[in-house]
């Protein structure tokens, strides 16, 4: 469940970048950071409300965990930018840099969130 809201992920991604970057003319890491963030953020809501919903976090609980699965995703984030504006700057195709730093940032996003954010309380 959590790769499916991941692909989901990487669609929201793509399409804030694509509007960001191409229909407002922001510039590419701009538009990466926006679409990271937004992208992470969805990811959290889905997963809270579906893929963890057995252990589903409600009231004060949903943002502070919504602030804990960004802080665990912000080595992701960071190296999913740092990735994407190296490519980019390099002359790869921007959905082509993205998508780089989004695989990198996935991997490390799982690990850390799935034990993290979501872990069993005792």
């Amino acid at each position: 469940a959590f790769s499916a809201v991941g692909g989901l992920g990487v669609v929201v991604h793509l399409a804030v970048l694509a509007v960001a970057f191409k229909g407002f003319g922001e510039g590419f890491v701009a538009a990466q950071i926006l679409a990271t963030v937004v992208a992470m953020t969805f990811n959290y809501v889905v997963n809270n409300s579906l893929t963890y919903r057995d252990r589903r976090l409600r009231g004060w609980r949903f943002v502070t965990g919504w602030l804990s699965f960004s802080l665990a995703c912000s080595v992701g984030a960071f190296a999913n930018v740092g990735i994407a504006a190296y490519l980019f700057d390099r002359q790869t195709f921007w959905v082509l840099s993205a998508l780089s730093g989004v695989l990198v940032g996935a991997v490390w996003n799982y690990a850390v969130t799935s034990v993290y954010t979501w872990r069993q309380q005792s």
